[in-house]
């Protein structure tokens, strides 16, 4: 038996708190449904019961605290069950024990294999009934098996405008090579890197004086808009793939909000 860590926000309460750091997102404004930003069809209804949701993160978690900061606004119909972490020591751990959500540490150098990890997970996701895996920061690229257990209910953000800028460290290459655009995008995971259907974008402008952390900041910014509508919409059932191509049922596209589409929101 393979040894694993797990933490639990009921546990390790006598632990001394680390430095104190902002928990709430800078869009607090933000609001899931504006009547400027587009319109749906008012006969669709969204069911009782909350969109069950596993995030999974290895770093700062800010886009995990935007999707908390949103279902406790009640501007997301969805609850996080889980985090699920590969980093013990990432943020993201102590804004899920903020926030009283379990969290499971998984070391994947306590394995064997990656795939024998990924089961791990997948067995927890399984526990708490997860409907909808949310990468948020996650480091770690998921196996064909993995993609396979949940076809189409992983997303994941990626801070540029794909299928430009795939990988790591895109911000920086997008400032090297002079574009005067870029942004965020929210996708399903497939089998390739950052190759999955597009559901949502958002697009930043790049400054002459910008540097990787100044706009990082302002994609940052558009991340925590774009990430809890995506949620949205899977919550319900408005997201159709075909031939790759993420369509939303019943969405009129509005000029109010160019810089992100889709913008079907409404008050």
């Amino acid at each position: 038996m393979k040894k694993f860590k797990t933490q639990d926000s009921k546990f390790n309460k006598s632990e001394p708190k680390k430095q104190e750091k902002k928990l709430k997102t800078q869009d607090s404004k933000f609001k899931i449904r504006n009547s400027e930003l587009g319109s749906w069809n008012s006969k669709l209804k969204i069911q009782n019961s909350k969109l069950r949701i596993g995030v999974l993160a290895s770093g700062n978690g800010s886009n995990l605290q935007a999707i908390v900061d949103r279902i406790q606004d009640g501007k997301l119909d969805a609850r996080v069950e889980i985090v699920v972490s590969d980093n013990e020591h990432a943020y993201a751990v102590e804004r899920a024990k903020h926030s009283n959500i379990p969290v499971h540490i998984v070391d994947y150098r306590s394995y064997p294999k990656r795939e024998e990890a990924e089961e791990y997970i997948i067995t927890i996701l399984r526990q708490y009934d997860v409907e909808l895996v949310v990468l948020a920061g996650y480091m770690k690229l998921m196996t064909k098996k993995f993609i396979n257990t949940f076809p189409l209910k992983i997303m994941n953000i990626h801070p540029a405008l794909l299928p430009a800028f795939p990988g790591i460290n895109v911000i920086q290459k997008a400032i090297d090579y002079g574009v005067k655009f870029t942004g965020c995008t929210v996708h399903f995971i497939d089998e390739g890197t950052d190759t999955g259907p597009i559901i949502i974008q958002a697009v930043v402008p790049v400054m002459d004086d910008d540097t990787e952390e100044t706009l990082a900041n302002r994609i940052h910014e558009k991340e925590h808009t774009i990430y809890p509508v995506a949620i949205q919409l899977f919550a319900e059932h408005r997201l159709v793939v075909k031939d790759r191509r993420v369509f939303v049922q019943d969405y009129t596209y509005s000029e109010q909000e160019p810089f992100i589409n889709p913008c079907n929101q409404q008050g």
